[in-house]
């Protein structure tokens, strides 16, 4: 038994704190005869009840015995003191003691008993929060990610050049990971090369940039290139030194970040990735390669990373590609006519006029964005007098989204008719879409719901749609129901809930073009004055509101270029 000085934060007061520690302890020192203690590794008392005077135990020496559990003390007093200790784990691993100094007595096995009793409780409770904590880092970070996946994939939709697709990219990158230094390389086809066409952080100008081509299967972007797999240096210096370093001078590969002299690097770790698309399942084209280093918040680079900048550069890789095929067609005014053929289909989609249903008012409407929207509203009605109501978004500003919209149109209208909850026509759509969604790299935003005319009740079921608005007496209500978008997950529960509608009530559904039209400064019209407009009008019909709220949007937008759809449609209850 050996006495280690060194102070050793342990995990479970990390991951409960000392004062729901401390409140424990409170509770279980009237079971036993002496106030319990928390004990580190190190023999050193962390933590105590509130009202137990230890001053004296401080002034003791605490040896630990870990083999046998069992704990010493100096100064014991001609042994009538002894110290009962429980050992206590944090997901397996011995963390700490709890701990008692009490007189030897027959009753000695009781406060045994108790402290074992205290030991396996902190040590659950320290692990359900362990994993709490774990598990909701977990969820931030995927959610985080899936966001800025949605993010890129929407300002990219309406790009269609290459070099702005690399600014953006790098602008992310940059952002996201934080590094001092990256660049983006593009493969040009008749030179057989890759060139830099965006950078950071390395003070190039235009010219030099035009001057640096890397063969591929040369150096690392080379590599990274024809293998299709991502590099990372763990030590720049070191790589160059070893076998690197007569490349890089002979083609001058220094622009590459690959420097021959590691003095000009603050920090080692290089991390070079493919930018890959799949648009054929059996197919993966690489269209570049993205490199980094000089990472500002640590020397390596992590797994973290590694994935989301893999998913980043498969987006990258995806616009690139298209922009490819546009470019192949070599003739501007036949992409035009694509789109007008898209528009065109999406709007043959929407209802000319909402159907004519006893006790209620209906209004829809749709203004199409100077792109290829993927907006879709649509009714069904039953001869039971149920009315079906769905509004959705597809991803993606191009033909494929619009015909995406028309089979999800298609599929919609025949679920309908199987008279199936609106969750279950929302899980059997999504599982109908599943493949040609995942094939087509998109993804749909559905909101469906049914209302029976008789109760005026509304049953509604959400993939990943805005919370349409329930007007109510002058005030704004959400149906806050969530879901997965359509398209994410093969196999996906929907939640569905119902809400009892009261005559006078406004039902409004729309998409994200009204809340993120933005104005000439580039701020957004927002959720809460879209609440605003509402609740002004809240006396009026249902299409005197819809001309209301785009009269507001249009006003608010100005001359700003509108780049989505604008979709609402309006309920009313009599």
């Amino acid at each position: 038994m050996e006495r280690v000085n060194s102070l050793q934060q342990t995990r479970v007061l990390q991951t409960l704190g000392e004062e729901p520690l401390q409140q424990l302890l409170d509770r279980f020192t009237p079971l036993i005869s002496s106030p319990p203690f928390l004990i580190n590794l190190q023999g050193e008392i962390i933590v105590c009840p509130h009202e137990a005077d230890m001053s004296g135990l401080h002034d003791h020496q605490f040896y630990i015995d870990q083999h046998e559990h069992r704990i010493t003390v100096s100064n014991q007093d001609d042994g009538q003191f002894m110290v009962l200790a429980a050992p206590l784990y944090v997901q397996s691993e011995l963390d700490a003691y709890i701990a008692i100094y009490v007189k030897r007595s027959k009753r000695v096995k009781n406060a045994e008993r108790v402290l074992q009793f205290l030991a396996n409780t902190l040590s659950e409770k320290a692990y359900s929060e362990f994993e709490l904590n774990n598990l909701t880092e977990e969820l931030i970070e995927k959610y985080n990610e899936i966001n800025l996946i949605y993010d890129i994939t929407e300002g990219l939709g309406a790009v269609f050049d290459p070099q702005k697709v690399c600014d953006v990219i790098l602008e992310k990158v940059v952002e996201v990971i934080g590094v001092e230094k990256a660049s983006v390389m593009l493969y040009h086809e008749q030179s057989n090369r890759l060139h830099l066409v965006a950078s950071y952080g390395m003070d190039l100008s235009e010219e030099e940039m035009k001057d640096i081509a890397i063969p591929p299967g040369e150096g690392v972007a080379g590599t990274v290139f024809n293998t299709g797999e991502h590099i990372l240096l763990e030590n720049i210096a070191e790589q160059l030194s070893q076998d690197n370093t007569n490349v890089v001078q002979e083609h001058g590969y220094e622009h590459e970040l690959l420097v021959s002299g590691s003095s000009r690097y603050k920090k080692k770790s290089y991390l070079s990735i493919p930018m890959i698309c799949s648009p054929q399942q059996t197919e993966q084209k690489v269209m570049g390669v993205i490199n980094m280093t000089e990472k500002l918040t640590s020397d390596m680079f992590t797994s973290g990373d590694l994935r989301l900048l893999t998913a980043i550069a498969s987006q990258a890789a995806m616009s690139l590609y298209n922009i490819q095929l546009i470019e192949e067609v070599k003739d501007v005014e036949r992409v035009k006519r694509e789109m007008e053929i898209a528009q065109q289909i999406q709007m043959g989609l929407l209802p000319a006029v909402p159907p004519d249903v006893p006790g209620i008012e209906l209004a829809g409407r749709c203004l199409p964005a100077m792109q290829v929207g993927g907006d879709y509203y649509d009714f069904f009605l039953s001869p039971d007098n149920r009315l079906g109501l769905v509004i959705a978004d597809v991803s993606g500003h191009n033909v494929g989204a619009a015909l995406m919209m028309a089979a999800a149109r298609s599929t919609l209208r025949s679920e309908v008719l199987t008279r199936c909850s609106p969750s279950q026509i929302l899980e059997n759509t999504n599982l109908v879409l599943y493949d040609d969604l995942t094939n087509a790299e998109l993804f749909i935003t559905m909101f469906y719901a049914e209302y029976e005319t008789q109760t005026r009740i509304l049953r509604y079921s959400n993939g990943g749609h805005n919370h349409p608005i329930v007007l109510r007496e002058g005030a704004c209500l959400f149906l806050d129901t969530d879901g997965m978008l359509i398209g994410m997950l093969e196999s996906v529960d929907f939640e569905e809930k119902t809400i009892q509608l009261q005559p006078d009530d406004f039902v409004i559904f729309y998409t994200d073009g009204v809340v993120e039209a933005v104005n000439e400064a580039g701020e957004m019209f927002q959720l809460e004055r879209l609440c605003d407009v509402i609740e002004a009008n809240w006396q009026s019909d249902a299409s005197h509101l819809l001309d209301t709220i785009y009269e507001q949007v249009e006003q608010y937008s100005g001359s700003a270029l509108r780049t989505d759809d604008i979709t609402v449609v309006a309920l009313k209850v009599h």
